[in-house]
């Protein structure tokens, strides 16, 4: 009986110096890819041609996206990012890590084009890097462009700037919200890549075909397509990993 006892104190002391499986806590690795109608965007020379059948290049890409958030299937969300801001030439802005992410059944992520009429103040944002980048005269309303798209177009002499924001304090910022369904997170899940896309040509096309224009601030039918465009399908989301 003593032998029986010892030989189970030896398999239980054993079992408890096993290594136990640690649970993973996963994070969303989500990043940023710009394109023209479905191709890679090149910013090198004049290859691009809108729905107006205008040739553009692209030199200048910057926009805020703020509220970015993943939407569990239980009707809880999880804040990813509050703001980020997004310049082409800056390769470390396309790119972020959230916190660690609660296990459960994921089927959207949303974001929010620009700030609400909330976050969308003059010198909001002093101690961010975009504040003097991305701030809107105070004579037209004042707060933060949404987003700065520029170069030239039909020629190398002549230049567009597509500058969206809240217009003479109107709000011309957007929430989209795109499905992911099957993000699925449990305790061996390990990181997941997302990327958001943005097809630049799509903000001048469907429902509406714009043309570009040197200067757009100020004219708010033009405002309110690019809003109308951009809710429709310049951003999609595609799985990395």
């Amino acid at each position: 009986m003593k032998n029986i006892i010892v030989i189970l104190f030896i398999a239980l002391f054993i079992n408890s110096c096993k290594p136990t499986k640690e649970n993973l806590e996963t994070k969303i690795q989500l990043s940023f890819s710009h394109h023209v109608n479905g191709s890679q965007l090149s910013t090198d020379s004049m290859i691009h041609t809108n729905a107006a059948g205008e040739k553009f290049n692209v030199k200048t890409l910057t926009y805020l996206l703020s509220d970015i958030t993943l939407h569990n299937e239980d009707g809880s969300s999880v804040l990813l990012k509050e703001i980020q801001y997004l310049n082409i030439n800056e390769e470390s802005s396309l790119y972020f890590e959230s916190d660690i992410i609660d296990n459960g059944s994921y089927n959207a992520l949303s974001f929010r084009f620009g700030l609400d009429t909330i976050k969308n103040l003059s010198n909001n944002y002093v101690n961010e890097n975009f504040h003097s980048t991305m701030a809107w005269p105070e004579m037209m309303g004042g707060g933060y462009h949404y987003m700065k798209l520029e170069g030239a177009f039909i020629n190398d002499s002549s230049f567009y700037n597509t500058h969206t924001g809240g217009s003479m304090g109107m709000d011309f910022s957007f929430s989209k919200s795109i499905d992911i369904n099957g993000l699925n997170i449990d305790n061996d899940t390990e990181n997941i890549g997302l990327m958001i896309n943005m097809d630049l040509n799509n903000w001048y096309q469907n429902p509406h075909t714009i043309n570009l224009a040197p200067a757009i601030m100020m004219d708010m039918t033009k405002q309110m397509q690019l809003m109308n465009n951009g809710m429709n399908d310049v951003f999609s989301i595609t799985y990395l990993y």
